[in-house]
């Protein structure tokens, strides 16, 4: 059995730490999921992921502690994830209708790669809004009010095996939370109610129609 990763330790020590039975799964033949845990009785099976420093991200701190300041643009390191197919590990379990979690956590040392904007784009698209010229040039641009538009990470026959994705929150050291932002088009529907009394918010909820940024 290979070494867990620091994301799979974290969410380890969070299930411990709330009192929630977790069995590590042993890899197999085919791509396998990570842990199996119980939610109030309910089975979820479970992958972990984690988004380690890149080299901007290493500069960044660098420069911070040479000059005391930074700044630059942050992409959205969660979409490129999502984009792709994430749910092989996951699918065994969907299809024998077990609802499975997505657990994500930023392990770099800003942690500024989940923050709740990049969460909902990178799972139902960018935040884009329309702009139309009128003939009469001397009327100023009409912007249509901001949607979610392309490059989403779940939809209709995408990642449809997951039902929803975790946020890990916090540092190296406990405590941590959740964010679980369920997805509306996951095969598996995941109750909300299987988190009460732990220290989990969703933002999304699995009816959920219409989502904020």
């Amino acid at each position: 059995m290979s070494a867990l990763s620091p994301s799979e330790k974290l969410f380890e020590q969070f299930c411990a730490a709330n009192g929630i039975p977790c069995s590590r799964v042993v890899a197999g033949a085919d791509r396998s999921p990570d842990f199996i845990i119980l939610l109030n009785g309910t089975k979820v099976t479970c992958e972990v992921k984690q988004i380690n420093p890149n080299d901007d991200d290493l500069r960044e701190l660098a420069e911070l502690r040479q000059e005391g300041s930074a700044g630059r643009y942050l992409p959205n390191r969660l979409r490129g994830r999502l984009k792709k197919d994430v749910s092989p590990q996951l699918k065994s379990a969907s299809l024998a209708g077990c609802a499975t979690l997505l657990v994500v956590y930023d392990n770099t040392p800003f942690k500024s790669y989940t923050d709740h904007g990049d969460v909902v784009q990178a799972m139902f698209g960018r935040n884009t809004v329309t702009v139309l010229l009128p003939e009469d040039r001397s009327l100023p641009p009409q912007v249509s009010a901001p949607f979610f538009g392309k490059d989403r990470g779940m939809g209709p026959g995408r990642n449809s095996a997951v039902s929803a994705v975790a946020i890990l929150d916090g540092g190296p050291h406990p405590p941590h939370s959740l964010r679980v932002y369920h997805n509306p088009y996951g095969a598996v529907r995941l109750d909300p109610l299987v988190f009460a009394s732990l220290p989990v918010t969703q933002p999304v909820l699995p009816d959920t129609t219409t989502v904020e940024l």
